[in-house]
Formats: C-alpha cells, structure tokens, sequence
C-alpha cells in the first residue's frame, strides 16, 4: 500500500515502481519550456487552487516576458500546448477554469498577427492574477467569517461555543473557518473523515490540533451516522456550477441524512469557485489512476476509482462565500450572473 508522507499535500503520491514526476494520463501533446517547469507543480494536487493560479500566472508571465519568448501564434502556443497539462489535470478546478478562460479572452481580443501587443497583453492578465486576496482570487478567511456572524439569516451562521462540526476530508476554506472560530474564543469540537484515498482529513486534523483543538477522525464510511452526533455541517468545494457543485464522494450522503435530521449543513466557497460556463465535473485522472484505490488490482476486477462527485446545489443548507450567505437559489442565480460577465 502505497502511504502519504505527513509532510506531502495532499494527493502528492506516486504509483509504485515510478519516479517523481509521475506524469500518469495527462501529458500535454508538446512540451515546451514553461509545461516543462510547470510539471511539478501540477502533479502537487494538495495546492488550493488559488495557490496553483497564483504558481503558473507567475511562471506563465516569466515566460511571456523571456526575450526567447516568439511572438508568433504565442496566444495558441501558450493555451494548447504550454498549459495543456494544467487545463486536463486541474481545470475542472473553478478558479483555474477562470483562470484559463481569462486568458481565452485576451486571446479573443487581441490579434494573434506576430506582433508583441498579444504576448503583452497576456502578461498583463496574469500579473493580475498573482495578487493575494483579489476580486480574482478572494481570500478563503472571509467564508468563514460570514458563517461566524450572529443572528445573520441562516441557523448555518452564528456558531455557538463548544459545538460540534463535521468536515470531510480536507478543505483550506474549512480549515480557514475553524482557526477563525477558535480565534474567537468559541472552541468547535471537530469530527474530522479520511477524506478519500488521500487521505487528507489527516492533513486536516494535524493543523487544527496544532491549534488546540479537539479532534475525532472516523472513517469515511462512518460519515453519514456521524451526523447525527454533531451540531453541524461545513465543507468545502473544488467547483459550483450552476445546478451543482463538486465535493468529495459521500457528500452528497452526509448532506441528505443533515436535511432528514434538520442539521444545518453550509459549503464554504470563495466566488472564484465559480465555473465559468456553469458546468461542473470530476477530475480524469481520479478515473485514470485506479492505484488511488488498489494498487495491482487482478485481471478482470474493474477499479471504480473515481473519488469526487457533482451535488444538487439545493441539498445544502446555505452557501458562504467571500461576497456574503447564500440560499440555494440565491446561489444558483449567483451562478448565472457569474457565468454572464464570464463571458464578457
């Protein structure tokens, strides 16, 4: 069995018998210098999204702004092949396909003649992306701070000291709200999941021990009868679309036995977690690299490996986000305007 090192982020691992980096299914048809620098960082799947943004903005700009750097078709260059892997392995991503589709747009707006206007223009966009805290890429602390708010719209708001949360897996938003409610003296007691097979509630429950708080850590699939044992419910998402959004598999389960025990349940989500055409999906390669669930399974035993999965946006109680509390229709209308002026 393959073990994640307490160090490594999550999702970090590589298949027996290979050598980082493990590149798997997605390797871009052409890599160029910046796929090349790039294919480390893309394989570290415990980076938040937000951080990958930041990553290959910065690496992107260096390269566009490379003397060796040719003007010629460089908008076509960069999107198909230097950040070919980047869109296979993490676009799914919502901040990452907003990322992308930024970038599309230049391209849309700027001729690709050979002249540097395009490769400027492009280096302007991702220098915009590199900033922390953003409007592009908001700061996760903000979530948590709407939640925390007393007497707000929503029995998901206005914590209470010595409650109990439960969390599945890993989630930076997540961990973020729970510092926050320690801070504020009101002390959660936390049941933390595995989190799937890489096991990142152990990540999870590392950093917030090292905070001081209590910590139970349970299987996943004692995740739905531990609902009845907490107070509430908060996750986190990868993605919302406009009828969906994309957690890890055994959400949606949790979130309908919280609706038949009325124990609020809240998705915790900065605005770039928005898709920008509105559609959610899984990750390929949770499909493609069945070793997650069992290495050198025998001829004839198919891995259904795939760990995340798309949940009805109604199933949650309430959406908090960096732009305030949300219902689920209001959230769904919020989908819609996001998906607007995505494509402006």
């Amino acid at each position: 069995m393959t073990h994640a090192d307490p160090e490594m982020s999550t999702f970090e691992w590589t298949p027996p018998g290979t050598t980082p980096p493990f590149d798997g299914e997605i390797t871009p048809h052409v890599v160029g210098d910046l796929a090349d620098d790039l294919l480390a960082t893309l394989e570290n799947r415990g980076l938040t999204a937000a951080d990958l943004v930041r990553k290959v903005a910065r690496e992107a700009c260096d390269w566009l702004n490379d003397e060796g750097c040719d003007d010629a078709a460089v908008g076509h260059t960069l999107l198909h092949h230097e950040l070919a892997l980047l869109r296979e392995a993490h676009g799914w991503r919502g901040p990452v396909a907003r990322f992308l589709g930024a970038l599309e747009r230049v391209c849309g707006k700027v001729a690709d003649d050979g002249s540097p206007a395009l490769r400027e223009a492009l280096s302007a966009e991702c220098a915009l992306w590199q900033e922390v805290g953003s409007d592009l890429l908001p700061d996760r602390a903000r979530c948590g701070a709407e939640l925390l708010v007393t007497g707000a719209f929503h029995p998901a708001a206005g914590l209470e000291s010595g409650e109990v949360i439960l969390v599945h897996g890993w989630s930076e938003t997540v961990a973020r709200a729970v510092e926050l409610a320690q801070a504020k003296g009101l002390v959660p007691e936390i049941i933390v999941s595995e989190g799937g097979p890489d096991l990142g509630g152990r990540r999870l429950a590392r950093r917030l021990v090292a905070s001081g708080l209590v910590v139970r850590f349970i299987y996943d699939a004692a995740l739905v009868d531990a609902v009845k044992r907490v107070d509430r419910v908060w996750l986190g998402t990868e993605a919302i679309g406009q009828r969906a959004f994309v957690g890890r598999l055994g959400t949606r389960a949790v979130l309908e036995r919280a609706q038949e025990l009325d124990v609020p349940s809240a998705v915790l989500a900065t605005s770039d977690k928005f898709t920008p055409d509105g559609s959610t999906a899984a990750p390929a390669w949770s499909e493609q690299e069945p070793w997650h669930l069992w290495e050198g399974a025998p001829h004839g035993v198919t891995v259904e490996s795939q760990s995340f999965e798309s949940i009805p946006l109604e199933l949650a109680g309430v959406y908090a986000t960096d732009e305030g509390l949300f219902g689920p229709q209001e959230l769904t209308r919020r989908a819609v305007k996001s998906l607007v002026s995505a494509s402006r």
